[in-house]
């Protein structure tokens, strides 16, 4: 007999078993054959081709909708978003058996928000095999994740971490330069505001530009701070990663691919609708004591529930920019109302010889100002 006509008949049999045609006659050996196909079939079908298929899916998704406000400048740039797909993405082996994909996602969204999980399964018990592959919005976030998670124990078991194949190729075909003044950041709190956000990196020198991912709450707890500076971008990024901030560790470091940022949406919160109210020209700095904050209370509770109250001693950068005396008295208010009457109450009132001047103020500015103040009275 034909050797080649053998295994023609034989690769027959396999493509049909993969198929998923039934096959009559065989032999046991050639249904062992039969199945081990149809398994392997359909492990392909489960992990690589399903990658594929949504990488693609994603692909013609992201070029149909960059709508404004689009947070991801290599896609912004012009980039081939297969290539910024596999530059996202991550491979993850040595995982505990008993974790899902729900698990994995949660754990790596410390590091940006993650686009997909996908674990090679076993078909014969539906359990991954031990790894997977997490991919990203941005290759930000995967570099971050491969820094800070290889090697890192998980349910007992020392992952391991890596980049997917296709990845030197993704690089090589080209890569816009990231601008060395820009800087990652992610696991923001979703309490901490763009603007907020913007005010404490401004710290380690002027910030040009804060965008965050938007979301319908808010933001998405990642983006991306852009300085004048190049050495204020590194120091920030070295200072600040791994920082808490409103209980929660942010997770900073250099941007590796460049593009335009867009533009910063979401504008600091008007005075109007605030429920803080900033008292000025209340006293002198030498005639602070421990009773002007409760003081305060006493008389703002008149107006509604308040929150706290802090007395804050203003610098010269403040008192150039938003503050109008060197000591300043916040009242923050459970309801915006109850502030708006505490404005009209305060307001050219006398106090201790000295006229008062009351005015709403921006909730965030208020949360940055008094960060680490201590003279703070909670009713």
């Amino acid at each position: 007999m034909d050797n080649s006509s053998n295994t023609v008949e034989a690769d027959e049999t396999l493509a049909a078993a993969a198929a998923g045609v039934e096959i009559s006659g065989l032999t046991a050996e050639q249904q062992g054959n039969v199945d081990r196909a149809r398994a392997y079939a359909q492990e392909l079908q489960d992990t690589v081709f399903k990658e594929i298929a949504e990488a693609e899916q994603q692909r013609r998704a992201e070029e149909s909708q960059l709508a404004a406000g689009t947070v991801n400048p290599g896609l912004l740039a012009g980039m081939d978003a297969r290539d910024l797909s596999v530059m996202s993405r991550l491979y993850v082996g040595s995982m505990n058996f008993e974790l899902t994909e729900e698990h994995v996602t949660r754990v790596f969204s410390e590091f940006g928000k993650v686009r997909s999980v996908s674990m090679a399964k076993d078909p014969a018990t539906g359990r991954h095999k031990g790894f997977g592959f997490v991919e990203f919005v941005v290759p930000e976030a995967a570099m971050l994740a491969m820094e800070v998670m290889n090697g890192t124990m998980l349910g007992g078991r020392q992952l391991k971490i890596g980049r997917p194949n296709g990845y030197d190729a993704a690089v090589a075909r080209g890569v816009p330069a990231p601008p060395p003044e820009r800087i990652y950041v992610a696991n923001v709190n979703e309490a901490v505001s763009q603007e907020a956000l913007r005010e404490i990196f401004a710290a380690f020198g002027d910030v040009t530009k804060c965008v965050l991912a938007k979301d319908r709450q808010g933001h998405q707890g990642w983006g991306f701070i852009e300085f004048a500076r190049a050495q204020a971008a590194a120091q920030a990024a070295s200072a600040m990663n791994g920082l808490a901030l409103a209980n929660v560790l942010l997770r900073v470091r250099a941007s590796v691919v460049g593009g335009p940022l867009g533009e910063e949406s979401v504008a600091a919160q008007r005075p109007e609708g605030s429920r803080v109210v900033v008292l000025s020209n209340v006293v002198e700095r030498s005639e602070v004591d421990d009773e002007l904050a409760s003081d305060m209370a006493g008389e703002g509770t008149k107006c509604g529930r308040i929150v706290k109250v802090v007395v804050h001693i203003a610098s010269e950068d403040e008192l150039a920019r938003d503050l109008q005396s060197q000591v300043c008295v916040f009242l923050l208010y459970a309801e915006g109302e109850a502030a708006r009457k505490a404005v009209q109450l305060f307001d050219g009132r006398w106090f201790g010889g000295r006229k008062i001047s009351a005015a709403l103020f921006d909730m965030d500015r208020f949360l940055v100002l008094t960060s680490t103040d201590t003279m703070v009275f909670v009713p």
